[in-house]
């Protein structure tokens, strides 16, 4: 459960994200608004992502846009004090996709996938991520698994196609 503080800050964060259309912020969209830390210092992360990726320009324009409305903020007046680190960043390779959204951006990249099947049982396997489709409800992602490594002719694994209902974490994975 959120504190007031933490449910004014995420306030604001989306609020200047909003504000941002039209402006280089434009197509970027909040993943995740952590505050961490005491009264005495507070470190604030917000993590963005857009449909192309997140250039560190943007990352910077929001971080100054949030910086102001934090500090000018009259709720937070006095509860902040103005010792506060502010973090600004996209997801990192490897940090699991939480919005359905992301998966479109990491289409043709190799996810790692934890999904539980029909009977409640859960599996991980990683796969290229051959399709997107999302729906007002939710949607689906194909995948092609990872052949094995294997020496002679190998048979093509077959592509699976999960709800997203389903996948408990999936994650982009680096390819060497």
């Amino acid at each position: 459960m959120q504190s007031p503080i933490e449910s004014r800050i995420e306030t604001i964060v989306l609020e200047v994200l909003d504000g941002a259309l039209g402006t280089k912020g434009e197509g970027v969209y909040p993943v995740a608004v952590r505050v961490k830390g005491s009264a005495v210092h507070r470190k604030i992360e917000v993590v963005v992502d857009s449909d192309e990726g997140v250039r560190i320009d943007q990352c910077s324009f929001f971080a100054r846009r949030i910086r102001e409305r934090l500090e000018e903020d009259e709720e937070l007046a006095g509860t902040m004090g103005e010792d506060f680190d502010l973090i600004v960043g996209s997801p990192g390779l490897g940090e699991p996709l939480v919005l359905p959204r992301q998966y479109g951006r990491h289409k043709g990249r190799l996810l790692r996938v934890r999904y539980r099947d029909p009977e409640g049982l859960a599996h991980e396997f990683t796969g290229r991520l051959l399709e997107v489709s999302l729906e007002e409800n939710g949607g689906t992602i194909t995948l092609e698994p990872l052949p094995e490594k294997k020496k002679g002719k190998q048979e093509a694994a077959e592509k699976v196609t999960l709800e997203l209902a389903s996948v408990l974490e999936a994650a982009a994975e680096p390819e060497i």
